[in-house]
Protein backbone atom coordinates (compact mmCIF):
# COMPACT_ATOMS: atom_id res chain seq x y z
CA UNK A 1 0.00 0.00 0.00
CA UNK A 2 2.69 2.59 1.00
CA UNK A 3 4.05 1.60 -2.26
CA UNK A 4 0.98 2.55 -4.63
CA UNK A 5 0.40 5.94 -2.23
CA UNK A 6 4.09 7.19 -3.17
CA UNK A 7 3.60 6.62 -6.95
CA UNK A 8 0.36 8.50 -6.58
CA UNK A 9 2.09 11.25 -4.66
CA UNK A 10 5.22 11.42 -6.91
CA UNK A 11 3.23 11.20 -10.41
CA UNK A 12 0.99 13.95 -9.04
CA UNK A 13 3.55 16.03 -8.42
CA UNK A 14 5.20 15.50 -11.55
CA UNK A 15 2.26 15.82 -13.74
CA UNK A 16 1.64 19.21 -11.62
CA UNK A 17 5.14 20.31 -12.14
CA UNK A 18 4.78 19.34 -16.37
CA UNK A 19 1.03 21.39 -16.50
CA UNK A 20 2.93 24.53 -14.86
CA UNK A 21 5.40 24.87 -17.69
CA UNK A 22 3.07 25.40 -20.63
CA UNK A 23 0.35 28.02 -18.76
CA UNK A 24 1.90 31.17 -19.78
CA UNK A 25 -0.92 32.89 -21.48
CA UNK A 26 -1.61 36.29 -22.17
CA UNK A 27 -4.27 38.40 -20.98
CA UNK A 28 -7.81 38.87 -23.13
CA UNK A 29 -7.03 42.87 -21.94
CA UNK A 30 -3.40 43.21 -23.73
CA UNK A 31 -2.85 44.74 -26.79
CA UNK A 32 -0.31 43.12 -29.17
CA UNK A 33 2.44 46.56 -29.08
CA UNK A 34 4.19 45.25 -31.96
CA UNK A 35 0.82 44.88 -34.38
CA UNK A 36 -0.11 48.39 -33.30
CA UNK A 37 2.88 49.94 -33.92
CA UNK A 38 3.39 48.36 -37.45
CA UNK A 39 -0.22 49.10 -38.63
CA UNK A 40 -0.73 51.89 -40.95
CA UNK A 41 -0.94 55.98 -38.92
CA UNK A 42 -2.68 58.93 -40.35
CA UNK A 43 -1.36 59.74 -43.94
CA UNK A 44 -0.45 63.37 -44.15
CA UNK A 45 -0.22 65.01 -47.87
CA UNK A 46 0.07 68.35 -48.63
CA UNK A 47 -0.82 69.63 -44.98
CA UNK A 48 -3.78 67.65 -45.08
CA UNK A 49 -4.76 64.49 -43.18
CA UNK A 50 -6.32 61.58 -44.87
CA UNK A 51 -7.19 58.08 -43.18
CA UNK A 52 -5.68 55.08 -44.80
CA UNK A 53 -8.61 52.87 -45.62
CA UNK A 54 -6.82 49.43 -44.55
CA UNK A 55 -6.33 51.13 -41.00
CA UNK A 56 -7.82 48.20 -38.43
CA UNK A 57 -7.99 48.34 -35.00
CA UNK A 58 -4.87 47.15 -33.10
CA UNK A 59 -5.44 43.32 -32.30
CA UNK A 60 -6.04 41.79 -29.32
CA UNK A 61 -4.24 38.77 -28.16
CA UNK A 62 -7.00 36.10 -27.29
CA UNK A 63 -5.83 33.83 -24.21
CA UNK A 64 -5.27 30.30 -24.69
CA UNK A 65 -7.75 27.45 -23.57
CA UNK A 66 -4.17 26.16 -21.42
CA UNK A 67 -2.17 23.64 -22.27
CA UNK A 68 -3.61 19.86 -22.87
CA UNK A 69 -0.91 18.70 -20.65
CA UNK A 70 -2.12 21.09 -17.84
CA UNK A 71 -6.02 20.29 -18.26
CA UNK A 72 -5.46 16.22 -18.78
CA UNK A 73 -3.60 16.54 -15.39
CA UNK A 74 -6.25 18.46 -13.69
CA UNK A 75 -8.96 15.91 -15.12
CA UNK A 76 -6.99 12.95 -13.91
CA UNK A 77 -6.77 14.37 -10.41
CA UNK A 78 -10.52 14.60 -10.82
CA UNK A 79 -10.95 11.15 -11.12
CA UNK A 80 -8.05 9.84 -8.48
CA UNK A 81 -10.19 12.39 -5.85
CA UNK A 82 -13.02 10.93 -7.18
CA UNK A 83 -11.34 7.09 -7.00
CA UNK A 84 -10.22 7.89 -3.32
CA UNK A 85 -13.11 9.28 -1.64
CA UNK A 86 -14.97 5.97 -3.24
CA UNK A 87 -12.16 3.47 -1.56
CA UNK A 88 -12.75 5.78 1.52
CA UNK A 89 -16.57 4.63 2.09
CA UNK A 90 -15.47 1.07 1.16
CA UNK A 91 -13.01 1.33 3.28
CA UNK A 92 -14.69 2.73 6.45
CA UNK A 93 -17.65 0.66 5.92
CA UNK A 94 -15.31 -2.44 6.00
CA UNK A 95 -13.62 -1.05 9.54
CA UNK A 96 -16.88 -0.59 10.95
CA UNK A 97 -17.91 -3.40 9.80
CA UNK A 98 -14.82 -5.42 11.52
CA UNK A 99 -15.69 -3.48 14.87
CA UNK A 100 -13.64 -0.21 14.75
CA UNK A 101 -15.03 2.80 15.44
CA UNK A 102 -15.16 6.36 13.12
CA UNK A 103 -12.87 9.16 15.75
CA UNK A 104 -13.95 11.70 13.44
CA UNK A 105 -16.41 14.00 15.54
CA UNK A 106 -17.94 15.22 12.46
CA UNK A 107 -18.76 12.46 10.52
CA UNK A 108 -19.75 9.87 13.26
CA UNK A 109 -23.73 10.19 12.87
CA UNK A 110 -22.84 10.22 9.01
CA UNK A 111 -20.98 6.83 8.50
CA UNK A 112 -24.27 5.25 10.26
CA UNK A 113 -26.45 6.19 7.32
CA UNK A 114 -24.78 4.66 4.19
CA UNK A 115 -27.05 7.38 1.81
CA UNK A 116 -25.83 9.94 3.97
CA UNK A 117 -22.38 9.14 4.13
CA UNK A 118 -22.37 8.55 0.14
CA UNK A 119 -23.77 11.97 -0.76
CA UNK A 120 -21.23 13.69 1.84
CA UNK A 121 -18.38 11.68 -0.27
CA UNK A 122 -20.04 13.07 -3.83
CA UNK A 123 -20.20 16.73 -2.36
CA UNK A 124 -16.40 16.67 -0.55
CA UNK A 125 -15.68 15.34 -4.60
CA UNK A 126 -17.66 17.86 -6.17
CA UNK A 127 -16.79 20.64 -4.37
CA UNK A 128 -12.75 20.85 -5.27
CA UNK A 129 -13.66 20.14 -8.83
CA UNK A 130 -15.90 23.04 -9.02
CA UNK A 131 -13.69 25.25 -7.40
CA UNK A 132 -10.89 23.85 -9.51
CA UNK A 133 -12.82 24.34 -12.66
CA UNK A 134 -13.34 28.16 -11.67
CA UNK A 135 -9.70 28.68 -11.39
CA UNK A 136 -8.63 26.91 -14.48
CA UNK A 137 -11.26 29.14 -16.22
CA UNK A 138 -10.21 32.31 -14.60
CA UNK A 139 -6.48 31.55 -15.38
CA UNK A 140 -5.42 30.32 -12.16
CA UNK A 141 -3.78 27.43 -13.38
CA UNK A 142 -1.43 26.57 -10.83
CA UNK A 143 -3.80 27.41 -7.91
CA UNK A 144 -5.93 25.00 -9.78
CA UNK A 145 -3.63 22.08 -10.05
CA UNK A 146 -2.39 23.07 -6.07
CA UNK A 147 -5.98 23.21 -5.17
CA UNK A 148 -6.01 19.13 -6.55
CA UNK A 149 -2.75 18.08 -5.85
CA UNK A 150 -3.94 19.11 -2.24
CA UNK A 151 -7.59 17.42 -2.14
CA UNK A 152 -5.98 14.35 -3.61
CA UNK A 153 -3.14 14.07 -1.02
CA UNK A 154 -5.01 14.70 2.13
CA UNK A 155 -7.83 11.85 0.97
CA UNK A 156 -4.78 9.11 0.23
CA UNK A 157 -3.73 10.06 3.76
CA UNK A 158 -7.31 8.89 4.70
CA UNK A 159 -7.14 6.24 2.17
CA UNK A 160 -3.69 5.40 3.76
CA UNK A 161 -4.96 5.66 7.59
CA UNK A 162 -8.17 3.35 6.76
CA UNK A 163 -6.30 0.67 5.30
CA UNK A 164 -3.98 0.18 8.44
CA UNK A 165 -7.23 0.80 10.54
CA UNK A 166 -8.85 -2.51 8.71
CA UNK A 167 -4.93 -4.40 8.68
CA UNK A 168 -5.11 -4.23 12.59
CA UNK A 169 -8.86 -4.90 13.05
CA UNK A 170 -8.44 -7.99 11.34
CA UNK A 171 -5.55 -8.77 13.11
CA UNK A 172 -6.93 -8.51 16.57
CA UNK A 173 -9.47 -10.51 15.27
CA UNK A 174 -7.54 -12.78 13.89
CA UNK A 175 -5.93 -13.64 17.35
CA UNK A 176 -8.86 -14.12 19.22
Amino acid sequence: MRTIALAVVFSTFFAASAARGDDFVTSDDKTMDSVAADSPKDVVTDGAATKDDDTRPPLKLRPAGGSFVGASALRSMYVSLGVLQAYDVYSTATALRHGAVERNPLLQNAVGNRALFIGLKVAMTAGPVYEAEKLWRNHRRISAIALMAASNGIMMGVAAHNTSVIRRVQASQAIR
